[in-house]
Parts: structure tokens; sequence; C-alpha cells
């Protein structure tokens, strides 16, 4: 039973499903697509390039987890972004990627270097 586990245990997986939820392109891109505030379904449709079917499945997992919120204005449905710390995370992701892409780049740099060491005739 999921309550005699240890605090630290149930966290990680709630964070797991956290990133589970994430771990799409197509939520990313809506995600993103959100930071700047609310946008109507027909505008993340056009933007993301999903039939329709593919991205209600997809705001239904971002909803589900509550990283979206629906708001309907004049009679057309909009999401927007539940809180500031989604476009948070969207940031630092974006920022580690940098720097993991950065350390990658020196290391395949120093791989084709050429050696000082004079060859051996």
């Amino acid at each position: 039973m999921k309550d005699d586990l240890p605090v630290g245990l149930v966290l990680s997986d709630v964070k797991a499903e956290l990133f589970k939820s994430m771990g799409h392109p197509a939520r990313i891109q809506v995600l993103e697509m959100l930071a700047d505030g609310p946008v109507a379904v027909s505008s993340l449709r056009d933007g993301t390039g999903l039939e329709p079917s593919n991205l209600s499945q997809h705001l239904g997992v971002l909803r589900r987890q509550r990283l979206i919120i629906p708001s309907r204005q004049d009679g057309r449905l909009f999401y927007e972004l539940s809180c500031p710390e989604v476009s948070s995370l969207l940031l630092s992701a974006r920022s580690l990627l940098g720097t993991v892409l950065q350390s990658t780049r020196l290391t395949l740099t120093s791989l084709e270097e050429p050696t000082t060491e004079p060859a051996l005739r």
C-alpha cells in the first residue's frame, strides 16, 4: 500500500509522474506555447500541427497533471499554464540542456584535437 511507503519514495513517484507527463515533444511544445499566456485550442492545433484528437489527448495528460487549466472566452476554449513554475521548469530544462551540450562539445573537441606526441616511424 502506498501509504506505508517512506515519504521520499512517494514524492519521487509523484515527480516521476510529472516528468512522464512532460515526456513527449508535443506536450513540451504546447507548454512552451502557453508560456506567454492563454492560447486558443485552434492556435495550439495550428502551432503544433497535431490532429484535433491527438492534441486533445496531449492536453488531457497535461490537464490531469494540473500543468494547464482551461477557460472559455467568447465561446472559444483556451488553455494557460496553471502556475509560473511550469514556465520556470521549462527555462531550467533549456539551461540544463545548454550546459550538457556545451560539456559534450568540449569533450568531443578534446577527442578530435591531434596529439602533440611525435609519430612513430
